[in-house]
């Protein structure tokens, strides 16, 4: 009856799937601009002075250019279904690296493997899987574990030699998050003191992995940009993700419950069983977690590793009663057709139904600019957007005044302005409005609901040319600058 054991594998890896499906129906806002930066490098080669702003000499840094090329090219052959179903398939290598490491602490204790892969990537699943980078991330993360996993219970050398290469293709794709490989690996280190089992060839493995990082476009900046992005505060102080995690969201509540059932496992569990070095990643990416939320992610990919071994020898009872079992048999496989179907139909309905917009409102305010503005003139153009709004119209061939690229608008990062501390203090009345628009002498104003800083009845020196709202009330409006003024 090998089938009833695929029906359990279909169950556990296309549940989490069918959540995300039902939560995820639109490509992530940070799409556009990544397209935007995908179609300038793949056009125009890597840059490292801003080109989709309307700000002038503004140094850069592109920590993803490779994968913003990538997802670009993905884009122009498949478009935004591509896109979608990439995400997709980068979940479902999540799901299966997680159950492979799960598998070999545990143990091969399958059941428990099953369980543990489908509540993290459930955790997972529910704010950290979109169109966007961190995908890639995740499944090299999951794949550095494993080999140093496979290292340390079978003693095989031979995979480490794939970890340099990783952290090579991690500092092209994505580099924000290139550190925390070292992270891991410094944990395995500090382990082997105390576990016995040889450190030099994670040393060795972990000094070419470090080396290998300094192969991109921009050199050491690739590696520091991240650092300084940071330390003044501004990006924590708009940016939602970047925000400390909190309980003001039934998500965060659901979380905490998961990392306390970690810590009950561990009080309840043997100690002996419990690793140093899963503690160290656990505590020390918990740490981060709980200074950001874009942070938790990792923590949950590592949240279970104390635990799994403690629990390796836990099995489900087994059924004896053919009545029983055969009951069993055919509730499951009644919902694995069930989750297939549901599953088949989800994916058909947000493929089908993807906007090429953020909302309806943005892609009319934009496509009202088109009819008034050639192609080849559109980048000498200064448009007001706020920070959400920005990339979407990178994407259309416009130069924005913001996007969500926070980083690049600190002075630190491009040696020339704070543009997002002057936002911020714009956003939070601690700057005059007239100033501002005297200063920038915009052409058009995309002002996007009642939060925004230039949501008023009348803008002195424009003319209003669009206004939209939806069901919250939070209005959409155009403005043009009056010729003359």
């Amino acid at each position: 009856m090998n089938w009833l054991k695929w029906l359990k594998y279909v169950i556990v890896f296309l549940l989490p799937v069918v959540m995300v499906l039902a939560l995820r129906t639109q490509v992530d806002n940070d799409s556009w601009f990544v397209l935007a930066e995908g179609r300038e490098i793949v056009e125009n080669g890597v840059y490292t002075t801003d080109t989709l702003s309307m700000h002038e000499d503004l140094k850069i840094v592109v920590q993803n250019y490779g994968f913003a090329a990538v997802f670009w090219l993905i884009y122009t052959v498949f478009g935004l279904p591509g896109l979608f179903i990439g995400m997709v398939l980068m979940y479902f290598l999540v799901e299966f690296l997680l159950y492979k490491i799960f598998m070999l602490l545990s143990e091969k204790n399958e059941g428990l493997a099953l369980f543990l892969t489908v509540v993290a990537s459930a955790l997972l699943g529910v704010l950290y899987v979109t169109t966007r980078a961190q995908m890639v991330s995740y499944v090299i993360f999951l794949t550095v574990i494993y080999i140093l996993e496979l290292y340390v219970k079978k003693g095989e050398k031979k995979w480490l030699g794939a970890i340099p290469f990783l952290s090579l293709v991690q500092i092209n794709l994505h580099a924000s998050v290139w550190l925390m490989l070292f992270m891991v690996m410094g944990a395995f280190i500090l382990d082997s003191r105390i576990e016995g089992y040889k450190a030099k060839p994670l040393i060795v493995t972990m000094v070419i992995g470090l080396a290998v990082g300094l192969i991109n476009p921009y050199g050491l900046n690739m590696i520091t940009f991240v650092m300084k992005s940071y330390s003044g505060g501004a990006i924590q102080r708009l940016v939602t993700e970047m925000k400390p995690f909190d309980l003001g969201w039934w998500y965060n509540w659901l979380l905490y419950a998961a990392i306390a059932m970690v810590i009950l496992m561990g009080f309840y569990g043997k100690a002996k069983d419990i690793k140093v070095r899963y503690l160290m990643m656990f505590i020390g990416l918990l740490g981060l977690g709980l200074n950001t939320i874009k942070g938790m992610s990792q923590v949950i990919l590592v949240m279970f590793l104390p635990v799994v071994g403690m629990y390796r020898k836990a099995k489900m009872p087994k059924l004896k009663n053919p009545k029983v079992i055969r009951g069993f048999v055919i509730g499951g496989a009644v919902l694995a057709v069930v989750v297939v179907g549901v599953f088949g139909w989800l994916l058909k309905r947000d493929v089908s139904g993807l906007r090429e917009g953020p909302d309806d409102e943005l892609v009319t305010v934009v496509g009202m600019m088109d009819e008034e503005v050639k192609p080849e003139e559109r980048k000498a153009l200064k448009v007001y957007t706020g920070y959400n709004d920005g990339g979407y119209l990178e994407f259309r061939g416009y130069k924005p005044y913001l996007d969500p690229r926070a980083e690049v608008f600190l002075e630190v990062n491009n040696e020339k302005e704070d543009i997002l501390v002057e936002y911020i203090d714009l956003r939070e009345g601690r700057s005059d409005k007239k100033e501002f628009l005297e200063k920038y002498q915009f052409d058009y104003l995309v002002v996007r609901g009642k939060y925004d800083p230039l949501y008023m009845d009348e803008v002195e020196g424009y003319e209003k040319i669009f206004e939209g709202g939806d069901e919250d009330d939070a209005e959409t409006r155009l403005y043009r600058r009056v010729a003359g003024e």
